[in-house]
């Protein structure tokens, strides 16, 4: 019997909507478009959101462990006074972590830590016949910190080995330089110090700042910039937006080194996509809000419309919860409907903004961007079918027919 009354529910709610055809097809379109809107800003921005978390710490540390700023007492001299410097005291800077073995097992050990690696870095220049090109310098450990940076899979010539004779090359310097793989060179340091080195392979990481690095085996890099420790550890998580918390974590547990998260250097991008995701939430509501609007008064129009039809139902023996019920199919099915034109509609529209403009970043289709435009329409339009649903439920069938 139930079963029986949910399909004469669902035949008169379409039976209804065939009825006014113009009406149902606007208010169809306006549901498309909205969720159309929805998806196309939910699904770019976070495409664009995601390039740029990737084009920013894909290729580098989430987290790096670094020494103190500086020691915690003056400097003293043989004499027992502390060194001054036009009256100030001077106080010893750290460079480097001495004790980093302990960090490095500990980070490895969290489940939050995809992996951990020390490096040790350098500044130094590269000396190619008449030609010297400064350039940072990396030491790297052959697995996790080739990772890290993403090296072997950024790699477009030769084998990215860390050997004791050769280096990895950032496609500028290489091309400043017009190194090849198998070539050789002079690498020297700020105290005058020489390596000859060879081209083991060459990388090409996207950011400038990272086709301009030079990447060596950890030992080598130690021994030839007098690191007795390493310069950091380096740390990337599994969810980099969680990399601030892991960060803090450990720095009360750590009182002789400082924890630095991307976030800590990058707060006008974390900024712009605070913002860019504020304004796509913001449009997203006023697009609801006019769809709600738009069923509401079409369906209160169309309760109206069919009062007598309804008055005759309900004098047949169709219940007020019955009569009601019409209307919420109504917006389910309009709901249903735009969402899915909508959906195609949004996908059309951002494949064909990406290729039409080239973007250098693609849509975010996901189960979330998906899902969420469908949802919101068909909360919407369950909402805005309550107020002509009440209508027709406290419609009394007597006055109806009694006022012709």
């Amino acid at each position: 019997m139930k079963g029986r009354r949910n399909r004469y529910e669902w035949m008169i709610a379409l039976r209804f909507l065939l009825r006014g055809r113009g009406q149902t097809l606007l208010i169809v379109l306006g549901i498309a478009v909205g969720v159309a809107v929805q998806f196309f800003l939910s699904a770019l921005i976070s495409g664009l959101q995601i390039s740029l978390i990737a084009n920013t710490v894909g290729s580098s540390p989430h987290i790096q462990v670094l020494p103190a700023d500086r020691l915690p007492r003056a400097s003293v001299e043989s004499d027992g006074n502390a060194q001054r410097d036009r009256g100030r005291v001077l106080i010893d800077e750290r460079s480097e972590i001495h004790s980093w073995l302990p960090y490095l097992n500990d980070l490895r050990r969290d489940p939050r830590v995809l992996r951990a690696a020390p490096v040790a870095n350098g500044q130094g220049f590269i000396e190619r016949g008449a030609a010297v090109v400064a350039v940072a310098v990396k030491g790297l450990v052959a697995s996790e910190g080739l990772d890290i940076y993403r090296i072997r899979e950024k790699t477009i010539a030769g084998i990215p080995d860390l050997t004791s004779d050769s280096a990895l090359l950032g496609r500028r310097i290489a091309e400043r330089l017009s190194l090849q793989v198998g070539d050789k060179f002079t690498l020297r340091n700020d105290r005058g110090g020489r390596v000859f080195l060879r081209v083991g392979a060459i990388f090409d990481l996207g950011a400038a700042a990272g086709n301009e690095l030079v990447a060596a085996s950890l030992d080598r890099v130690r021994s030839f910039f007098a690191i007795e420790g390493v310069s950091a550890v380096e740390v990337q998580v599994a969810d980099v937006f969680s990399a601030e918390s892991v960060a803090r974590d450990y720095g009360r547990q750590y009182d002789r080194v400082k924890l630095e998260s991307w976030q800590e250097k990058n707060r006008e991008l974390l900024t712009a996509l605070r913002s860019q995701s504020t304004s796509s939430v913001t449009i997203q509501f006023f697009v609801i809000v006019s769809i709600s609007l738009a069923i509401a008064s079409v369906l209160g129009i169309a309760a109206v419309q069919k009062q007598r039809q309804l008055g005759i139902l309900k004098a047949m023996g169709t219940t007020d919860r019955s009569a009601s019920r019409i209307f919420v199919i109504q917006g389910l099915l309009l709901g249903g409907v735009g969402s899915l034109l909508g959906l195609a509609l949004g996908l059309l529209m951002g494949y064909g903004f990406v290729a039409g403009t080239g973007a250098v970043f693609g849509l975010e289709v996901s189960v979330r961007t998906l899902a969420t435009p469908i949802a919101l329409a068909l909360a919407a339009a369950i909402i805005a079918s309550t107020v002509p649903a009440r209508r027709a439920r406290r419609l009394s069938p007597i006055e109806v027919i009694r006022n012709g």
